[in-house]
């Protein structure tokens, strides 16, 4: 009954899922995004608003119940308390006119110790289960964990929005912002399978009701991966076994999740995530050339080498790939970019948030995690060796005078 339920949406939706940002600090890969004017005034509409029910959540449910075979008494108790959340409006907003991105600042956030630290507790913890499934599913370990960390910092910050409000403000409020239509259909097919989702879970009042009103990001992702209601019924997997999907309280099903993720979305067993420029000026021209700024692998890897833009590479020269430019300030006024040559399953990374800036945190933050970069790559030093041993005997003199 419930697979009749999912198939019926599932093929006509699964292309908007796709496209849907699970998190929304910055915008679409690196093109330039189109911005509202008078943004004061907006934040100021916003704030006269009531947060009350939109009256067109009525029809909405009453769709549900007639599309999805839910008794509709149940849909109007579950929502019966529904509010927008005006706050939330506010954080979805595009960047102001003159808004410079800024790539070293966005990376620092990311790629930093204390993150570092807890991903290499959260690897070791879970080192078996992380082998497993990236043996299972060809996504390396320290990307499967790279990512949960870029995400929640492994489950310390998960969001403090009810779910459900967050859908409803976004899916029938959403900012009046030139995409605000296309937006609000998003975030209504997300709401549609919350619902689905808490449904298949436990279609009895109560439980229903907490499932839909459980905490998540202001955008409406959940647990530790920071799924979106529809990718959870779509990838999400039972990583430990106990019969149900847990993204919020069990390990095993958001490491499995996020690999099995990346699998559907086309990731590449042993190939790279992104490559690096070869130093110079004719590298760097070429891909100022290139770089359009969409996340589609539409060049070969041969051209790359014939531009020398890219050193040999044992990848076949068909492979596809494309140029992330990565701008920040220069601190006189202008812009300096970083250049990369993103790969498969770099656009992999970027179907999970569609940001170039985000698909090369997680890459380089997994590359830390496996040892194979400094944590800021000179931008904050680590402490030297010396400095550790001094602050080890520190340590081992403070305990003697204690135990003295």
């Amino acid at each position: 009954m419930l697979k009749n339920i999912f198939q019926s949406t599932q093929k006509t939706r699964l292309a908007l899922a796709a496209s849907l940002a699970i998190a929304l600090l910055s915008a679409c890969s690196t093109t330039t995004s189109t911005r509202s004017e008078n943004i004061p005034s907006k934040v100021q509409e916003m704030r006269n608003e009531s947060d009350k029910k939109p009256d067109s959540l009525a029809p909405f449910l009453a769709k549900l119940s007639q599309d999805h075979h839910i008794p509709l008494a149940d849909l109007q108790n579950a929502f019966e308390d529904a509010k927008t959340i005006p706050s939330i409006k506010k954080l979805v907003l595009p960047p102001p006119p003159g808004f410079q991105k800024n790539w070293k600042v966005y990376r620092s956030r990311f790629v930093e110790p204390k993150r570092l630290a807890a991903g290499q507790q959260f690897w070791k913890k879970h080192q078996a289960f992380i082998k497993e499934t990236s043996d299972k599913t060809g996504v390396p370990a320290e990307v499967i964990v790279s990512i949960i960390g870029v995400e929640t910092i492994y489950g310390r910050n998960m969001g403090n929005f009810s779910v459900r409000d967050t859908l409803v403000t976004l899916g029938f409020q959403y900012p009046d912002t030139p995409n605000r239509k296309a937006r609000e259909t998003l975030f209504k097919n997300q709401l549609e399978d919350l619902v689905l989702l808490c449904w298949k879970e436990n279609p009895k009042a109560k439980p229903f009701k907490a499932c839909l009103n459980q905490n998540g990001s202001y955008a409406g992702a959940i647990g530790l991966p920071q799924f979106m209601p529809g990718s959870i019924l779509r990838f999400a997997v039972d990583g430990d076994q106990d019969g149900k999907i847990d993204l919020r309280n069990s390990p095993q099903d958001a490491i499995a999740s996020v690999a099995n993720f990346l699998k559907a979305h086309g990731w590449i067993k042993n190939e790279p995530v992104y490559l690096e420029l070869l130093p110079g000026d004719e590298a760097q021209r070429a891909a100022k050339e290139l770089a359009d700024g969409e996340p589609k692998a539409k060049i070969k890897l041969g051209d790359m080498l014939q531009k020398n833009m890219i050193a040999s590479t044992n990848l076949p020269p068909e492979t596809p790939s494309l140029v992330v430019d990565l701008p920040s300030p220069d601190g006189q006024g202008g812009t300096s970019t970083k250049h990369v040559v993103g790969l498969r399953n770099f656009i992999a990374i970027c179907d999970y948030n569609r940001s170039f800036f985000y698909a090369q945190s997680v890459a380089e933050f997994a590359e830390v995690l496996k040892g194979e970069m400094p944590v800021m790559q000179g931008d904050a030093k680590q402490p030297s060796k010396k400095a550790k041993r001094t602050k080890k005997s520190s340590s081992k003199q403070t305990v003697k005078k204690k135990k003295d």
